[in-house]
């Protein structure tokens, strides 16, 4: 009977001993995993950001600029360049290139958050695969394969037409102007012809 019990101990001990064998592993696997995604910091998580920023933004000023170059010529052709309506033209451009730039501010860093997240789930996904399989080898590639594939860049869309609306109503305002001038001149004209009438 004791070396029945004595052989059951063994077996607890040798199912122990593979269990630390195991958990050794899964250490093993961990820290493969940890090391692969070592480079992923808040550097990397700030270059992202900036990327889009560097993407976007020369293409704001690019489109402001041309924005610019389109209002002074609309204005020019209705003769507005002296008026009240250019500074207010140019005050409401320069509006809305403060709010687009305040969009594309705010795209990049949900593209960088978005990047952060990506890699805190492929971790996660890793650390779970590591602790299932058990095999520092396998998690080491696996983890190679994921960091690689989450280094990429996103592909950006190009920005729309962010000012396309900055010429419109010039030429109505300038025809509105023009018809309260022609009104003036007419009412003058009728005012005389009527006076005449009264003389004869």
């Amino acid at each position: 009977m004791c070396m029945g019990g004595g052989g059951g101990d063994n077996g607890a001990a040798e199912q122990r001993r593979k269990e630390e064998e195991r958990q050794g592993r899964v250490r093993e696997g961990k820290t493969n995993i940890d090391k692969n995604f070592a480079g992923f910091d808040d550097d990397f998580y700030s270059g992202r950001t900036k990327s889009y920023l560097d993407y976007a933004n020369p293409q704001l000023e690019d489109q402001f600029k041309d924005a610019q170059r389109e209002l002074t010529l609309a204005l020019s052709r209705s003769n507005l360049l002296n008026s009240s309506a250019r500074a207010r033209r140019f005050a409401d451009l320069k509006k809305d290139y403060d709010m687009q730039s305040r969009s594309i501010a705010d795209k990049a860093n949900q593209y960088g958050s978005k990047a952060r997240s990506s890699v805190e789930s492929a971790k996660s996904d890793l650390y779970s695969q590591n602790a299932n399989i058990a095999n520092p080898t396998l998690a080491s590639q696996n983890a190679q394969a994921r960091a690689m594939s989450l280094t990429e860049l996103p592909a950006y869309s190009p920005l729309g037409q962010l000012f396309a609306g900055v010429t419109s109503g010039i030429a109505t305002q300038m025809d509105l102007e023009r018809r309260g001038k022609n009104r003036y001149n007419m009412s003058g004209l009728f005012d005389s012809g009527d006076s005449s009438s009264i003389k004869e």
